[in-house]
């Protein structure tokens, strides 16, 4: 119904060559041939058996003017809308039934009619015609009369036919005439209850080319007859002697004797003669004839479709006939119809192959023509293949204007049809009462068009085998019938509906009116009518039609829901109209017309519908077998049927059934409360956690599992792309009431009171699961593009990925360690989390690994995961300090430990992979890369001395030249060592003079007396250098800036070389260039600060050689002797004035209190002004660089 789909097209005369063989242009009743024989209708024979499936109306009755009786009785509705209703009318007699049931309707041509001036319908094939009273089949089985019709072997097609009416009181007669104009007439369709034998047969006198293309009953006595070559011709039903005869006559001008304007002339013959003296009716094809208006003076009006020429004639009383107009409308139709549908029309005229069908007039005799043009797509295709031509229709109407036709609107015809798409058949239009609507007959649809309005509606014919055969409209009423091959039926139309019908607010109406109907009378197995979609649907219109009737449905909608008290009967219906109402969607292939919001708001309501219907069976049964005093679905149902106002506490009500009749969409909200029932029950119930955890856990699993099974096997069906936008399943009211519900339920469980039974109950797997289901869920849809921009969800997704990360890992473990090992394992692999299957695989032995019980699960995982299960597993080993697993493995996984190593640089480890694998040159590397990163002193010094023996061994096997990068970087790491194992040996010594055990503190003051004098008393320096020292003697690895302080801040009275080995130290480490000039300042500064230079400054009395002895016995002397044939230059006393700034101390010193930096700044700006106040040292510090440079350059020549 209302459906624009392609359907049968007529087939075009101009296209074909008429003879005398082969059928004629497209006739009203010849050539109705369609689609045919619905198999499920053909055998129905009775009314009785067809209410039972459907919807019941009694509250329409049909009223003829004539032969029809006044008839009320129960209708089954077919479709119903505000405008019409579509209802079953009446059972085809047996004989009917019977030929048509398995009628090849392509090989075996029929037509029919329905004839409700006299009651009676017929249907007839090339050889039989078979007649009955329809009025009288809608109270039993009518009586059939049976016709043989006119017929040769030439013959292609179905005679013509026409009943003759007599009155109320006497039965009709007949007229068959076949396509070559063999006339049969009964004067009584009573003789064909005797075989029809007693039949009059007269002939028309045509051309050997000439055939019959229309028969027009003009009134009981007067039918007209059209024909190929232009002709008409006048039957006549005439009484002579008690018997009635036919004759027949071409259409004749009056001789000039009789003429009646000739003898009596008058201003209206003198008109009516000047306006058609000139007028020839042009020969051609006649398409369509049509009934014109009643002159005063008792002549009649008829018009001929002609080609592409429109032709009035009158029938004047004297007998004669005159044409008054013959008026070729096919450049003004084209202009019409372009004008109306613009660029969608094609502009060449022979690409446009415009085609007249068939004529209409209205009471105020203005006209409307059926036509048809080629669709524009298919008009430039040069091929032989012309299946595919798609023809497009439309309803013009003109009105006459002296001798002139003008075109006053175009309607487009909701219907098109392709030459493969079914047997086909010439359409033909109706107009009913008053003219303000237009019903067209199509092979397999029925179109009603408003002409005042944009109101158009289809009633399409569901079964392929199934085809229309004729429409009737009944003179009194607003009624439409409709013949099939499969049963008749009955429209009534509301024409104030149809003028009050807009089209802005219609439209969307319109659409969902027709899910409406599809899902109330679609799943119909006896409907003979389709339910479909226009193609060019609205998608906003569709959109909202499909969003409000889903939710009507959800909120059982009286107009779409029986009432039922039957709560599991009432939700599986409504199952099934959500059901019909996607399916409906996806046959009319307007699915991706909706967005996907649209779409997952359709998803969503079947999810809460299927939901609940599972959460009632699942109630039913647990009342029904547990009986129990109090439920927690009771509970939380009738405290949201409070909030609403819908329930009150201490009056009694069916409030569960309220719910699941009309809030459904609020499925969500009462699982929102079951933590705060649970939490409260104690007090509220009496009743225990453990009382209540099993019904409101299977509340929860009900639902939610429910909703994840319905949308996992209905994606494709919904076209939904997940992630869901805002799933009703993860919203966080849901998360909350699972995660609560899951840790009641662990709480309980690793108490060790509860029993096998409730513990299964409880259902802790499939909480888990579903808990893990809505978190991930959620997160997946803070992911998509769709919350990127939102800063809001952007922070919840980070926040959820972050708990999920620890949800995760937890719900396993606690699955594991509760006795659902396997559950975990299946939750792991679901998720992909090999980090937990790493920790599920190594719970329990770890090593040896025979003993491992999950080994095999080890190694499947390898197999199956590769990488990304080694990654996590050998990440596992190491972070637990289970290394030796690596190595116990079989060498077939090696190749997964080089990857892991490849990509997850482990030195200190992966240096023993690669000595086993005889590497040694990737075995020195990593040990070099381990040992920057070992803070244990002794571990270093063995892994260097290692490495530089792999080293040594990578060169001797490639014969290869040394690498001298990496040769020094092993040699300055081991002299790094050596420094650190220097001084931890000096200060070993200042501890071996104590006698007895003394504490760490006390051993680091007894180093600082005698090894550190000069910063006892300074603010910071001294604890800096107490813990760089504590940290020596517990055997770790100093940074090099630590050292450098160490080896500067002590006194060096027997060491003054360990302040050009702190210089060699800072050249050689990487450090941020700011931080690494200061440090030489730092040295420099106290390598001046070692001596007194006021009295080496005294020079009375002291001879030139002691001087010189005085200076080559400071620190800065023999510190230059150490560097200058080193390369390193020297800083003057005014450079070395400049200290660390705070910054750089928080450089160095991330964290540290502000209070401590402060007295750390302190102790520096005492050593810059100490330094500063040495202004003897400015003379003598170019003399000792002279002296360091006259004594170093030998060595430096050399």
């Amino acid at each position: 119904m209302a459906t624009f789909s392609s359907s049968p097209a007529p087939r075009r005369s101009s296209r074909l060559h008429q003879n005398a063989t082969s059928p004629p242009r497209r006739n009203r009743q010849n050539q109705n041939n369609s689609r045919l024989n619905t198999p499920l209708r053909s055998a129905v024979n009775d009314d009785v058996s067809l209410t039972p499936a459907m919807d019941v109306d009694d509250s329409n009755s049909i009223t003829s003017d004539r032969s029809f009786m006044s008839i009320s009785r129960a209708e089954t509705i077919f479709a119903k809308s505000d405008q019409l209703s579509v209802s079953f009318y009446a059972d085809l007699p047996v004989e009917v039934s019977q030929i048509l049931k398995n009628a090849d309707f392509y090989r075996d041509l029929y037509s029919g009619e329905i004839d409700t001036s006299t009651g009676f319908a017929l249907v007839a094939s090339m050889q039989t015609c078979f007649v009955w009273q329809h009025a009288l089949a809608v109270k039993g089985i009518p009586t059939c009369y049976i016709f043989a019709c006119p017929w040769d072997y030439n013959q292609t097609s179905p005679p013509f036919h026409s009943l003759i009416p007599y009155g109320p009181g006497r039965e009709p007669g007949l007229i068959l005439i076949s396509i070559i104009g063999e006339i049969r007439f009964w004067d009584s369709i009573g003789i064909g209850l005797a075989g029809g034998e007693n039949y009059t047969t007269t002939y028309l006198n045509l051309e050997s080319e000439d055939l019959v293309t229309n028969l027009l009953r003009v009134d009981s006595q007067t039918y007209v007859v059209s024909t190929t070559s232009g002709l008409l011709i006048q039957l006549l039903v005439t009484s002579s002697g008690g018997r009635y005869h036919l004759t027949s006559r071409p259409f004749s001008k009056p001789a000039p004797s009789l003429s009646l304007s000739r003898l009596i002339p008058s201003i209206f013959s003198q008109s009516a003669s000047a306006s058609t003296s000139q007028i020839t009716a042009e020969p051609g094809n006649v398409s369509a004839l049509a009934l014109g208006a009643k002159s005063v003076e008792g002549s009649r009006e008829i018009w001929a479709l002609v080609d592409s020429r429109i032709q009035r004639w009158e029938m004047k009383l004297e007998g004669w006939e005159e044409i008054m107009l013959d008026e070729d409308v096919a450049d003004a139709v084209r202009a019409a119809v372009r004008r109306t549908f613009g660029e969608s029309v094609e502009m060449d005229d022979a690409g446009m192959d415009l085609e007249l069908l068939d004529l209409a007039i209205d009471g105020a005799n203005k006209l409307v023509v059926l036509v048809s043009y080629a669709g524009q797509e298919e008009s430039g295709i040069m091929t032989m293949d012309v299946s595919n031509v798609k023809r497009i229709y439309a309803l013009v109407q003109f009105s006459l204007i002296g001798d002139m036709f003008r075109v006053e609107s175009v309607k487009s015809v909701p219907y098109q049809s392709t030459f493969s798409s079914g047997a086909p058949m010439h359409p033909r239009i109706q107009l009913l009462p008053e003219g303000l609507l237009a019903s067209v007959q199509f092979g397999d649809a029925v179109v009603l068009c408003a002409r005042e309005t944009h109101y158009q509606e289809r009633l399409e014919l569901k079964s392929a085998s199934d085809r229309t055969l004729g429409v009737g409209v009944t003179q009194v009423e607003s009624v439409v019938l409709v013949l099939t091959a499969a049963t008749m039926m009955k429209v009534n139309v509301d024409i104030d509906q149809v003028l009050k019908f807009n089209p802005e607010t219609g439209r969307a109406h319109l659409i969902k009116s027709i899910m409406t109907q599809a899902i109330l009378y679609g799943s119909l197995p006896l409907n003979p009518l389709h339910f479909s979609f226009p193609p060019d649907v609205d998608e906003e219109s569709l959109m909202q039609g499909a969003e409000q009737l889903s939710r009507a449905v959800l909120e059982s909608d009286p107009e779409l829901v029986r009432s039922s008290y039957d709560m599991t009967a009432q939700l599986r219906s409504r199952k099934d109209r959500l059901t019909w109402l996607i399916q409906f969607i996806n046959e009319n292939a307007v699915l991706l017309k909706m967005s996907q919001i649209s779409r997952q708001t359709l998803v969503a309501d079947a999810e809460k519908l299927n939901a609940a219907y599972t959460l009632w069976i699942q109630h039913n049964d647990f009342l029904a077998t547990v009986s129990p005093p109090h439920s927690v679905l009771n509970d939380i149902v009738f405290t949201y049927m409070v909030q609403i106002e819908e329930a009150v506490p201490g009056q009694a009500g069916d409030h569960m059934r309220a719910f699941f009749r009309r809030h459904v969409a609020e499925l969500g909200s009462i699982l929102h409360k079951i933590p705060d029932m649970i939490k409260n029950a104690p007090q509220q119930t009496g009743k225990t956690v453990v009382d209540l955890l099993p019904e409101s856990n299977r509340i929860l699993l009900s639902v939610l599992q429910s909703a994840f099974e319905y949308r996992e096997a209905n994606v494709g069906m919904y076209g939904i792309e997940l992630p869901m936008v805002k799933p009703w399943t993860s919203e966080p009211g849901i998360i909350d009431a699972v995660l609560s519900a899951f840790n009641h339920s662990t709480t309980e469980i690793e108490s060790g009171t509860l029993s096998d039974s409730i513990k299964a109950e409880i259902r802790m797997p499939e909480l888990a699961t579903i808990l893990l289901a809505c978190v991930y869920e959620r997160i997946d849809w803070l992911r998509s593009p769709t919350c990127a921009e939102d800063s809001a969800a952007r922070s919840e997704r980070v926040q959820l990925e972050e708990q999920f990360d620890t949800l995760r890992p937890q719900t396993l473990e606690i699955l594991r360690r509760n006795g659902y090992a396997e559950d975990a394992f299946s939750l792991a692999e679901t998720y992909l989390d090999y980090r937990s299957l790493a920790d599920l695989c190594n719970s329990e032995t770890v090593f040896p690994l025979e003993s491992n019980p999950y080994l095999s699960r080890i190694q499947g995982y390898i197999e199956r995961f590769k990488e990304e299960f080694t990654t996590e597993l050998y990440r596992w080993y190491i972070q637990h300090g289970e290394v030796r697993v690596i190595f116990a493995q079989d060498s077939i996984y090696d190749g997964y430990l080089d990857k892991f190593f490849e990509t997850n640089p482990q030195p200190s480890i992966s240096w023993l992979h690669d000595l086993s694998k005889q590497r040694h040159g990737a075995a020195a590397v990593a040990l070099a890369q381990a040992a920057v990163k070992e803070t244990s002193l002794d571990t270093r010094h063995l892994i260097l001395s290692i490495g530089k023996l792999s080293h040594l061994a990578h060169l001797q096997e490639s014969e290869q030249a040394a690498d001298e990068g990496l040769f020094d970087e092993f040699h300055d790491d081991l002299d790094f060592v050596s420094v650190h194992q220097t001084l931890s040996q000096e200060f070993n010594n200042v501890l071996g003079n104590i006698r007895g055990r003394r504490s760490l503190d006390t051993q680091l003051d007894t180093i600082v007396k005698e090894r550190a004098s000069r910063i006892k008393n300074t603010k910071e320096l001294v604890h800096l250098f107490k813990n760089f020292v504590r940290e020596l003697l517990q055997g770790k690895v100093l940074s090099a800036e630590d050292v450098v302080d160490v080896l500067t801040l002590k006194d060096n009275v027997d060491t003054p070389e360990d302040y050009a080995t702190a210089l060699h130290l800072l050249a050689r480490c990487q450090l941020p260039q700011a931080r690494k000039t200061s440090a030489f300042r730092t040295v420099w500064r106290r390598i001046y600060l070692h001596d007194d230079w006021k009295t080496i400054g005294e020079t009375a009395n002291v001879t030139d050689t002691e001087l010189s002895r005085r200076y080559q016995s400071t620190a800065f002397y023999v510190t230059l002797l150490e560097i200058l044939p080193r390369g390193l230059e020297p800083e003057g006393p005014d450079v070395a004035l400049m200290i660390p700034t705070p910054e750089e101390v928080s450089s160095r010193w991330p964290g540290m209190p502000q209070d401590q930096i402060d007295r750390l700044m302190e102790d520096y700006e005492d050593e810059q002004n100490i330094l500063g106040e040495l202004d003897v040292l400015h003379g003598i510090h170019h003399r000792i660089l002279e002296l360091a440079a006259q004594e170093a350059s030998p060595g430096l020549d050399q």
